[in-house]
C-alpha cells in the first residue's frame, strides 16, 4: 500500500510540476516570434532557465520520493558550452528521469526533433513554442522515391527552424539505438553486442546534416540494478540503484554535414564511427553487470 502510494504522489507531483513549466514558456514563448534576434536569444535562455527549474523541482522529489542511490561516473566530462549529440542506452520509460537526474545544470536543457504529427500534444507545442524544438516530417522511403523534392523542402524546413541554436551552445538528445531494448527486440536485431542493439544511424545522421555545427558527442551508459522497467516500478522508487558512466567524443568534421539520406559512404563512415564507441559502451555494461552479478540489463 505504501509502494502504490509512493507511485500515485510521484506522478501527481511530477505532473502538476510539468503543467506549471507549460503554462508559463509558452505565453513567454510567444514573444519569441518577434522577428530581433537579441530577443529571440533572451527568450530562449529565460525559458531554459525555467526549464531547469523545472528538471530541479523533478530532482527534489525523486530525493524526496525514492531515495536513490546513482552512481555516476565521469560527471567531469559534461559541458554546457558546447553544442553536442547526448545519447543513452534506451532501457525504459525511466531513462529520461534519470538523465535529467545527474545533468541538469551540467549541461544545457536537452532538445529533441518532435514528430510533426505529435504537434497537437501539450507537451509538444510547448516544447516548440517556449523552447523552439522544431517538428520534423518523417516520409518513408516510398514517398521520398516518388517525389525527391519533399526531402529538399523538409530538410531545409527543419533547417530554418533550427537556426536558432547555432547562436548558443546546444544539447540536441536522441536514442541511438532507435527503441527500448527488450528481449524479443535484442533477438531481432542480429546484434554483434552483448547488451546493446545496433547503433541506428539516422536520428544522429539527420542532425548533423541539418546542425553541422554541433561537433562533439556525449555517451550515457545506464545500468539499473534491478530488472523491473515499467514507469511504475520508477514511480513506486523500484529503479532508485543505477550506475551511470559518461564519455565524451569528438565528432569529426567529415562526419558533418554529409547527406546521409543518399550517401552510402557517408552512412557506413558514421556506423563505423558509432560501432567502435558501442563496443567501449558494451564493455562498461559487462562490468557493472559484474561488479553488481546482474545476468542481464534487458
Amino acid at each position: 500500500m505504501i509502494k502504490i502510494l509512493r507511485g500515485v504522489i510521484t506522478f501527481l507531483l511530477i505532473l502538476i510540476t510539468s503543467i506549471l513549466v507549460i503554462v508559463t514558456v509558452v505565453p513567454i514563448g510567444l514573444f519569441r516570434f518577434i522577428p530581433y534576434k537579441p530577443l529571440q536569444i533572451f527568450i530562449l535562455k529565460i525559458n531554459e532557465s525555467l526549464g531547469e527549474l523545472t528538471l530541479a523541482s523533478w530532482k527534489a522529489i525523486q530525493n524526496l520520493m525514492h531515495n536513490p542511490k546513482y552512481k555516476v561516473y565521469g560527471a567531469e566530462k559534461l559541458k554546457k558550452d558546447i553544442w553536442q549529440f547526448t545519447t543513452i542506452n534506451h532501457l525504459s520509460w525511466a531513462d529520461i528521469f534519470l538523465f535529467l537526474y545527474f545533468t541538469n545544470y551540467r549541461m544545457s536543457v536537452p532538445k529533441i526533433f518532435m514528430k510533426a504529427e505529435l504537434w497537437w500534444l501539450p507537451i509538444t507545442w510547448a516544447a516548440n513554442i517556449g523552447l523552439a524544438m522544431p517538428f520534423v516530417v518523417r516520409r518513408s522511403k516510398a514517398v521520398i522515391k516518388a517525389n525527391p523534392e519533399l526531402a529538399k523542402t523538409d530538410k531545409e524546413s527543419t533547417i530554418r527552424a533550427c537556426r536558432m541554436y547555432q547562436l548558443y551552445p546546444t544539447n540536441v538528445c536522441g536514442f541511438i539505438e532507435g527503441t527500448r531494448i527488450d528481449k524479443t527486440k535484442y533477438d531481432n536485431s542480429n546484434s554483434k553486442f552483448v547488451n546493446l542493439m545496433p547503433p541506428k544511424i539516422g536520428g544522429m545522421g539527420y542532425t548533423l546534416e541539418v546542425m553541422p555545427y554541433i561537433d562533439h558527442l556525449t555517451d550515457i551508459t545506464l545500468v539499473y540494478k534491478t530488472d523491473k522497467r515499467s514507469f511504475w516500478s520508477f514511480l513506486c522508487g523500484d529503479m532508485n540503484e543505477a550506475s551511470v558512466t559518461i564519455n565524451t567524443y569528438p565528432i569529426p568534421e567529415r562526419l558533418r554535414n554529409k547527406d546521409y539520406a543518399t550517401d552510402d559512404d557517408a552512412r557506413e563512415e558514421l556506423r563505423s564511427f558509432l560501432e567502435e564507441i558501442w563496443e567501449t559502451k558494451d564493455q562498461i555494461i559487462e562490468n557493472e553487470k559484474a561488479k553488481y552479478d546482474i545476468k542481464s540489463v534487458f
